[in-house]
Order: structure tokens, then sequence, then C-alpha cells
């Protein structure tokens, strides 16, 4: 068994993490919003009672969503809400992360994690989704993950990774649904595998994590798949990376799309996925799906393509 070093606790602060399998942040802390959190803390079983009225309200209501672990700057607080930036989700809304409200009990702010956090190394979950279990046997469930949520791992054998949770307690995991963090680099082919895994999958507004997925929140967790930090949203991501031609487009680059054919806001983002073809989360009418880029709408709001990685 392989075993992480020893973890120093730290001081106070206003860090937290995440400490529900997933969490809506929302534009304002309203009494409402917070049995709707409650129930997207079981974002299974949220998701698949979401009527097409419900996935519609949330529109300009959810600013984004956050996965169980995530680091979180506590901005201030209101009743039983924080304001939290969420730190790996980067935009100019604010420079401590993407900033939104969550309830209070849905935070940790164990100092054990968030050393661990900062200090030892990471596990990232590389399937759709998976059960956390309390027992090293693997018998006794403590929740479901989504792909990508990322713990700090506590030892390992080749069957089973014992995990840090928010809380600072342990957990463990499958070996076989974990990846180190250490060890993720860019391969295009990989980053469209990624996303074609969730085709059908119904759109999320605000949505990052397997249970659904907004454009925007697709592509960065694709890209952070592939160990690559984008910023959280659509206009902001097509200001970074490297223009890319139509002509020169490679599976894994990003395409976007903008009103006014292509000259206004830069509204929507998709993966290049070859041939023509790219992988988005259209809209709330549409599931994630492979749709061709060059008819209709697309090809009229084309904006342009950006690379992110020198290889290919």
């Amino acid at each position: 068994m392989s075993a992480a070093g020893p973890v120093t606790k730290l001081p106070q602060t206003n860090l937290g993490a995440i400490n529900a399998p997933l969490a809506v942040l929302w534009a304002q802390p309203k009494k409402k919003y917070a049995k709707i959190s409650l129930q997207a803390a079981d974002p299974a079983g949220w998701t698949a009672a979401l009527t097409l009225e419900t996935r519609q309200w949330l529109v300009d209501k959810a600013d984004t969503m956050a996965l169980f672990g995530e680091r979180v700057v506590i901005l201030d607080r209101r009743g039983n809400w924080l304001k939290v930036a969420a730190v790996a989700q980067r935009t100019k809304l604010h420079p401590a992360g993407y900033p939104g409200w969550v309830l209070a009990k849905q935070v940790a702010r164990d100092p054990v994690f968030l050393a661990a956090q900062a200090s030892q190394p990471q596990v990232i979950i590389i399937v759709p989704r998976t059960v956390l279990f309390r027992d090293r046997e693997l018998t006794l469930p403590l929740t479901e993950l989504s792909w990508q949520v990322k713990l700090p791992l506590i030892s390992e054998t080749p069957e089973i990774a014992e995990v840090r949770l928010p809380d600072g307690t342990s957990g463990y995991l499958p070996k076989a649904v974990t990846r180190s963090d250490s060890v993720l680099s860019y391969h295009g082919a990989d980053a469209v595998a990624q996303a074609r895994q969730f085709a059908g999958q119904g759109y999320l507004w605000a949505g990052t994590s397997a249970y659904g997925f907004d454009c925007s929140g697709l592509t960065f967790r694709v890209y952070q798949s592939q160990g690559i930090s984008l910023p959280r949203d659509a206009n902001e991501q097509a200001l970074e990376g490297l223009p890319v031609a139509k002509a020169d487009l490679l599976p894994g680059d990003l395409l976007f799309f903008a009103a006014d054919n292509g000259r206004g806001e830069i509204h929507h983002v998709g993966i290049y996925s070859g041939h023509g073809m790219m992988l988005h989360a259209p809209n709330n009418r549409s599931p994630l799906r492979e749709e061709s880029m060059e008819t209709g709408k697309y090809a009229r709001e084309y904006w342009g393509a950006r690379r992110y990685s020198p290889t290919p």
C-alpha cells in the first residue's frame, strides 16, 4: 500500500469546500431556492424528475454548479446562505472564481481537508458516475459522485483508493474509476470521447456535472479532464487559446457561435469532433448531441475556433 505524507492543519480562513454531491450557485439567496438546492444534492434523482418547464425556470436564476469537494472562497453570509466563489471556475466576474449563493450547510470548512487539498496528491473520477463508499471493502455506499470530482488521496492499493472527504473523514473508491491529476494531458481524440459519452443527456442550465451540462459547462469540464483550465463561460473561453481557421480544425478544438450572424455577442460553444461535426449541449429542448456545424443557424452564426494545446 502506498500512502500520502502527513497533513498539516491550516489556520481558519475564508476557504471552504462543497460538501454535497452537487451544489447550485444561485444569482440571489432566495428562500424558495433552498428546497431546490436540497433536491439537487441528490443529482440523479433531481435531474431525472426535472420537467422542461423546471429546466427553463432555472435560466438566469442559477449561475453555475459545483461538484463535491470543489474549493470555494467564502465572500459573504446572509442567513442560511453563503456567497462563494468556485475557485476552479475562472471568470472575470470575480478574481477568486465564479461567484454565487449556496446553502451554508453545503459548504464544509474542515482544516484537514483544506490542507490535504492544497498539498496532497489528488485523484479525479474518470467515469460518468460512481459510488463513494464508507468502508475499504466497498460494501457501505455513502453517496454517488460525478465525473471530474477531485479529492485528496490518503492511500491506495491496486484495487482501492482511500480519499479525504470535505468533512475531514475518509471514504473509498474503486481504484479503476480514478486517475491521478498529475498524469492528465491533452489529446484531442480523448477530449471528443469524453464529451461523446454524454450524448443524449438532457441540457441543464448552469450545469457542470455528469447529471447535466450547459454548453460551456461541458467544454469547461472536458478540458479539465485533459488537465487544462478554461474559464467557465463561453465568451471568456473564446478569448483564450489560439485562433484556428476552419480549414485547419482538429478534433478537440472549440467552436464558438455568436448573434448577428456571427458578428455579435458569443452565446454558444461546441467541441469539434471531425468531418464538419461537433458535440454540444444546445438548449433545454435538445439533448447533448453530435451534429453538423455546417448547416442551419450554426453555419450562419459561426464566430470562430480556438485551440488550447500545441499538441493534437
